[in-house]
């Protein structure tokens, strides 16, 4: 189902559930899988406003991932690119026998957006599709 959510549209899988409101002051918009398979799904946001325009491109998203990853001791060689529309995507999973980690920058060169999706075992898997 499409839906907006704090200042974005995308489709959203049925069964996820916005939690935002329940979390202390100051947490990122966030959505929860109901279901015991479920994770978390955070959402940090930055929209241009006014000033000097950013100048982001995959190379700027790229550095800002790897910055992640060497933070989160996860292996560079795992990011991957993608581009929806006029949307940049770079991109990383990981999974351990205990958990699945997922995050993504976004931008379409203007505003960004970083998210992150947490969610315990392997098995559970959330990706970015064309």
């Amino acid at each position: 189902m499409i839906v907006q959510f704090y200042g974005i549209t995308f489709d959203l899988p049925v069964g996820w559930e916005d939690i935002t409101d329940d979390l202390p002051e100051g947490s990122p918009p966030t959505l929860v899988k109901g279901s015991d398979a479920g994770g978390a799904l955070q959402f940090s946001i930055a929209k241009y406003r006014s000033g000097e325009k950013p100048n982001a491109d995959f190379d700027v998203l790229r550095t800002f991932m790897i910055e992640f990853c060497r933070n989160n001791f996860i292996d560079i060689e795992r990011i991957f690119e993608r581009k929806f529309g006029d949307v940049m995507c770079v991109g990383v999973s990981s999974r351990t026998t205990d958990q699945t980690l997922s995050a993504w920058y976004l931008s379409n060169g203007k505003d960004f957006a970083f998210v992150t999706y947490l969610a315990q075992g392997r098995n559970t898997i959330l990706s970015m599709r064309n």
